[in-house]
Order: structure tokens, then sequence, then C-alpha cells
């Protein structure tokens, strides 16, 4: 389930400062958020898919006006059949900034029949601090604080935003960095043209985005296939919502869906949600 809600929610580089700077670091387009960054404060429900016709899952994704920033919660589960094969639940808070669209912190929870996995991430203006807990089922637990001294960096729910506040031209590429939980990724989108994706029994015009990941080592920065996933297509409405339609990807346990099935418009208090108690990961204690 992390794969299709990384690509999904992923729908969709910014300049880094490092001693030195990877070869990469010249695909990235800039940091700066377009012009269409209205988003109205909503809910979507999606269908997540197994080999074209199994529904293996559902997500949410909810976003709503924090002060000054965006509070986005996301959460995915297996259900049915898949879930007597494999138990999944995560729950993701995402932080980031009304002005620019930057990440700010992220929170995010993970239970399958192995382990839970629990992440705290800060994301700072040079450097990116994420705190890892792993609760295994069998065996002790462990925990441990990592500095990525480079940044600033999307999170999975941020570059959302970031994407669809751009012209989304044909041909147009937008390479960034993004870090759903606690690997960082090169993550490019291409806007590969304009189709019609019949949604709620009405035909909607969409932007087709094709989609690129490549791992990053977070101490070396040098890149890596990501073999997880072999390719992903993405359609966005073509209009001023700009939502997610539906998502295709071909990963490592076969082909994988996600479908848009309901859109709520948020008003009043159902619009408006507070922070976390904190946002702030503090680094490890110097050696």
């Amino acid at each position: 389930m992390r794969f299709p809600l990384l690509i999904l929610l992923g729908v969709l580089g910014q300049s880094l400062t490092c001693a030195q700077t990877p070869e990469w670091v010249k695909e990235l387009t800039p940091g700066t958020a377009g012009t269409h960054r209205k988003v109205p404060p909503c809910k979507l429900t999606f269908d997540i898919g197994w080999s074209h016709v199994m529904t293996a899952g559902q997500a949410t994704l909810t976003v709503r006006e924090a002060g000054n920033f965006w509070r986005a919660d996301a959460t995915a589960a297996s259900t049915g059949l898949a879930r007597t094969l494999w138990k999944y639940d995560c729950e993701m808070t995402s932080i980031m900034h009304r002005g620019d669209l930057r990440a700010h912190y992220l929170q995010h929870r993970e239970t399958d029949s192995a382990e839970t996995c629990r992440y705290r991430v800060s994301f700072e203006r040079h450097r990116v601090i994420t705190e890892t807990h792993v609760e295994p089922v069998k065996g002790t637990p462990g925990q441990s604080t990592a500095v990525c001294p480079y940044g600033p960096m999307d999170d999975i729910l941020s570059v959302i935003l970031y994407v669809r506040s751009l012209e989304l031209k044909d041909g147009q590429k937008i390479t960034r960095v993004v870090q759903p939980w606690d690997t960082p990724y090169l993550t490019t989108f291409e806007v590969l043209g304009r189709e019609t994706i019949v949604y709620g029994g009405e035909k909607r015009p969409c932007i087709k985005l094709g989609l690129q990941i490549r791992k990053i080592d977070r101490t070396t920065l040098a890149l890596s296939a990501y073999k997880k996933m072999k390719t992903a297509t993405i359609w966005v409405s073509d209009d001023e919502l700009r939502i997610p339609i539906e998502m295709n990807a071909s990963v490592f346990v076969g082909f994988m869906f996600a479908r848009l099935t309901k859109f709520e418009t948020l008003s009043g208090k159902e619009a408006k949600a507070s922070l976390p108690e904190s946002t702030t990961v503090k680094p490890p204690p110097a050696p």
C-alpha cells in the first residue's frame, strides 16, 4: 500500500546547500511555487486496486487551513480480500507553509503484520531531521534520529500542492527532491498531454503526467534506481481544482491503480485545523 500511496499522494528539487553539489542538482525545478496556489479545503477519497480488477484498499486526503499553514491529513488501509493477505494501516499529517507551499513538518505511522514504524520529520531551509521509531511484532524496538544536511525538500503531500500550482504545459518537466518518510527521492513529473477520463459517469478533461522516481542516498547523495516502481501515470483534472482523478503504476508486486471515488469541499469549522503540539524534531547530540 505504501507504493501506490507514495505515487498518488505524490501527484502529483529544489536548490540544495552542500559542500559537494551532486550533478543531478542541475535537473531541479526552482523552488518558487506557481500562480495556481488557491486550494479549497477539501476531502478526497480513493479506491486502491490491484491487477486491474481487485480493490485492495482505500485512501483519504483531507486538506485544511491552520493559520499560516496548510494541514494535510492522509490515511490508507488494505481492505477486503487483500487485507486477509496483507494487513496494512497508515496515518500521515503534513504541515506546509501556505505562502510558498514549502514543507515544514511531517508525522507518519504505518503498521503491517511485521512491525509498526513511526516517523517525525522537520524540514528546515538547509537540512532535514528525521526521527524514526520501529516496533517489531517480534524483537526489540529501535529508535534513531538522522540529519540530512541538505535542503530544502518537499514532503509527499507538499509536492502535490507545488506541482498543481505550476502552468503544466505539454512537455513540461518538474523535478523535485521529495522525502515521503525517512528516505529522499529525486522525483520527476512530465506533462504528457491532455486526455479525457470518465469520472462520476461523466467525461472530464485531464492533464496526463508521467512519473519517474530515483532514490537518493541520504549520506552520499548518490542516485540509484527505485526498483519497486517501473512506470507510473497520473491524470489530474484540467480545471480550477486540479485534483488527482486516477493513477496507474507498474510496481514490483504487479499493476496497481488508484481512482478518485469522492470529492468534498469543506467549509466553516470543517475547513479549519490546528497544528500538532510540536512541529520540531531535535537533532541528535553532537558526538
